[in-house]
């Protein structure tokens, strides 16, 4: 089980082609902070081939098919669903 489990499960029941959110409510699906690098590299944000990675926060969006489009002068994330 990972820590961005409830995150997954969010995207997993989300029937629209994107989702906008604050990292607020990331941490809030979370229950906690995110780590200072979601804040500062876009990198953390990277779409990781799911069969590749072990990252369990690519995980939580890549395996249910999204694709992670951060705005961190904003805070905020877009995760749009890939195809």
């Amino acid at each position: 089980m990972s820590i961005y489990d409830p995150l997954r499960d969010k995207l997993v029941a989300n029937n629209s082609a994107s989702l906008k959110m604050a990292f607020a409510d990331v941490e809030m699906f979370i229950g906690r902070a995110l780590p200072i690098s979601a804040y500062e590299y876009d990198a953390w944000w990277a779409n990781e081939d799911p069969n590749k990675t072990n990252h369990s926060h690519s995980l939580a969006w890549t395996v249910p098919g999204y694709r992670a489009e951060p705005n961190r002068l904003q805070r905020t994330v877009t995760f749009r669903r890939r195809g």
